[in-house]
């Protein structure tokens, strides 16, 4: 499955500066999948909560292998977990932490907010929700 816009994607939203700096090429691919397939995103199309167990068909495995096949699902996950992306929750589910993803803002083709200069104070993208509860 390519990341190029395919009819089963929504870009209501996007990785956040910070996990696109410190996240690996892979992980950042699946973390744009997750807020793109509509597969996996629900009915307001925000982010589902994914299985840990593998053979589950909304699991992150599934997320991983659907990005694509050649990433090791562990590998990932382990990166994700260590660099607190994800919450592993009690009941088996990943939930992906709100940090990591921001509404999309339109902009022109190669334009790019790292390394923008802002002129004021009402230019900078502010965020609306955290992750504390």
């Amino acid at each position: 499955m390519s990341l190029t816009r395919q009819p089963n994607m929504i870009c209501r939203w996007e990785p956040t500066e910070l996990a696109s700096t410190i996240l690996s090429a892979s992980s950042r691919q699946v973390i744009r999948s997750w807020i793109s397939f509509n597969e996996f995103l629900d009915e307001h199309h925000h982010p589902v909560m994914l299985m840990t167990d593998n053979r589950s068909p909304n699991s992150f495995s599934y997320l991983v292998r659907a990005t694509n096949p050649e990433f090791a699902p562990t590998v990932v996950l382990n990166e994700l977990l260590r660099k607190g992306v994800v919450e592993s929750l009690d009941n088996g589910y990943l939930l992906l932490r709100r940090s990591v993803y921001a509404p999309s803002q339109p902009r022109l083709h190669g334009e790019s907010r790292i390394n923008k200069v802002f002129r004021h104070e009402d230019e900078i993208p502010r965020r609306r929700y955290n992750d504390v509860y």
